[in-house]
């Protein structure tokens, strides 16, 4: 280096020699404040919440349910035969009267008629004693004026009496047994009848349990021929656990859907609650009963819904989210966690009515507008939280 160049670099201030080090440094501190404002942490999400408002509230029970007919009623043979005929078909429609099943008649029209000529026999032996019977009356007059003429014994007379008296006694004897054998050829007409078996109401054939040619004994237990059902109007027998029992009240309204997908909501009133329970394992269920209308035959016997008894609603009323809700306490009010304009958490407790499943009626304890905490956590595990948050500051 020349010397002329040795005093110029020795004549410049300090300051112009380090201007373009601290220009450097200036802009690499700019770029890590750059990238620590690109990659700082985003802020923490709110907690899920949700407004207390106004809704309708609809309570409901629900039970698994079974479809059957309201009148069902099985038709059996009261005589003992070979079934003949089958008038009907598994599905038919019949009317009250209509010919259902025809048994062999011969059998009991063999009978009838032997029943007719007992009684012809006995009709014909009575006429015979009641000629006799007039003969004896007459005769006994006859001796009655001999005696008073003195033209006869008194022995005569008496014997004819006594003959009197025994035919008159036979006479009702042999009226007796023609009740009798008539009552008997009733019977008999009556069990002929029967062979022709009818419709004891209007209904569907459901069940068809026999064929033509079949020999059907009706001696201790009667056979069944058939079964009819009324399927106008659908009997829903629902099962309601024992827990929800006591919601349910007769007269409430109560809805199913069908599992076939066609989207129709039938509907009707419970009628009766079944006093005796179903045990299925340890579990007790109620058999509560209602009627639908089925004019449209959409609906068939041992059909399984889904039914919903509604127990309760009210419109517009003060509700949150059921998800919403925290412990229950001894009073039986719950814990919600309300949330200020800062999602800073205040524990209130709240008394609460109806429910659907997704929303509660909150009776007292909030008012609308008020942001509660959905989801809230359990006391036990607050409380893990809160240690767990000690722990990690070194205050344990």
């Amino acid at each position: 280096m020349s010397k002329a160049a040795t005093n110029y670099k020795n004549k410049t201030p300090w300051w112009h020699r380090w201007r373009g080090r601290l220009s450097l440094a200036a802009l690499a501190l700019a770029g890590a404040a750059g990238w620590q404002f690109a990659h700082r942490p985003a802020p923490p999400p709110a907690p899920p919440s949700a407004l207390a408002s106004l809704a309708d509230v609809t309570q409901t029970v629900q039970a698994g349910g079974v479809l059957q007919a309201r009148t069902r009623v099985e038709v059996g043979a009261q005589v003992s035969g070979q079934i003949q005929a089958l008038h009907v078909q598994l599905g038919q429609a019949v009317r009250k009267g209509e010919l259902l099943v025809s048994l062999d008649p011969e059998l009991a029209r063999s009978d009838v008629a032997q029943a007719e000529a007992a009684l012809a026999q006995q009709r014909a032996m009575l006429d015979g004693r009641q000629i006799d019977l007039q003969t004896a009356r007459r005769e006994l007059a006859r001796q009655q004026r001999l005696l008073a003429g003195q033209a006869t014994a008194a022995t005569e007379a008496e014997r004819a009496e006594t003959e009197l008296a025994k035919l008159e006694a036979d006479v009702r004897g042999q009226t007796a047994t023609v009740a009798r054998l008539q009552a008997d050829l009733a019977n008999r007409r009556l069990r002929l009848g029967y062979t022709r078996i009818t419709a004891p109401m209007d209904g569907t054939v459901v069940n068809l349990p026999v064929q033509e040619g079949q020999t059907v004994i009706a001696v201790q237990v009667t056979p069944v021929m058939l079964t009819l059902a009324n399927l106008d109007t659908i009997t829903v027998r629902a099962r309601v656990p024992e827990a929800d029992i006591q919601a349910i009240q007769v007269g409430q309204l109560a809805r199913f859907n069908t599992l076939s997908g066609e989207g129709k909501r039938y509907e009707g009133k419970v009628r009766v609650i079944q006093p005796i329970p179903e045990r299925t394992g340890n579990a007790v269920f109620y058999n509560v009963l209602f009627e639908v209308e089925n004019r449209d035959r959409k609906l068939f016997s041992d059909m399984t819904v889904q039914v919903d008894i509604e127990t309760g609603s009210v419109k517009q009323v003060l509700s949150i989210p059921t998800v919403a809700l925290g412990e229950r306490g001894k009073d039986g009010r719950f814990t919600v966690q309300v949330l200020d304009a800062a999602n800073k958490q205040t524990p209130r407790q709240v008394r609460v009515g109806l429910q659907d499943g997704a929303k509660v009626q909150v009776l007292d304890g909030l008012k609308a507008g008020e942001k509660v905490l959905l989801a809230p956590p359990s006391a036990e595990a607050a409380a893990s939280a809160a240690s767990a948050a000690l722990a990690a500051s070194g205050g344990g």
